[in-house]
């Protein structure tokens, strides 16, 4: 008697309906004509601020999340010295009122070697850290820049990973 209600009760449990189907959304793709970029699948928690000639600003959806993700390219003959583009970046975060260069780390991407480094300065009376990816661009003919400024805090490693994220969705535009 007992196996013929477990079998009954595990048979009933078969046949339930599994419920609403959860949605996922499409991820958000984001080109710039001007910059000559993709942004195939951009993380859920960022949206677009602009997409306007070369400007392409990114920002966290959720408004208590400040901070900007900017996209840039250099000219073609401003050269493709990654690791001197980096080092200009340190002397310009050094060069800040109270800034403090934390370094920049190699990294390989979808785009080659890939620099990023990152420092704080004070902007207008507030702690602002920066975070700049330097790459080649998709077509190799100049260097492009990822850079996220946000208020700083105790999340850099959060934000650092959020900016990985986003670089990782770079693409040329066909």
């Amino acid at each position: 008697m007992i196996s013929a209600i477990t079998a009954w009760l595990l048979l009933g449990s078969c046949n339930r309906n599994p419920g609403p189907e959860v949605e996922t959304p499409a991820p958000m793709v984001v080109e710039n004509t001007e910059l000559r970029l993709r942004l195939a699948g951009v993380p859920a928690g960022f949206t677009t601020l602009t997409n306007d000639g070369d400007q392409l600003i990114l920002r966290p959806a959720d408004a208590a999340s400040l901070g900007e993700i900017s996209f840039a390219n250099k000219p073609p003959e401003a050269g493709q010295n990654l690791p001197a583009e980096v080092k200009a970046h340190q002397l310009f975060i050094e060069g800040r009122e109270d800034g403090d260069s934390r370094g920049a780390q190699e990294l390989i991407s979808q785009l080659g070697t890939t620099y990023c480094s990152r420092g704080r300065y004070l902007l207008d009376g507030t702690e602002i850290e920066e975070t700049t990816i330097f790459a080649l661009h998709p077509y190799a003919d100049r260097i492009m820049t990822i850079t996220y400024r946000y208020p700083a805090g105790t999340d850099s490693n959060e934000r650092v990973t959020q900016l990985i994220e986003v670089l990782a969705t770079v693409e040329g535009l066909d």
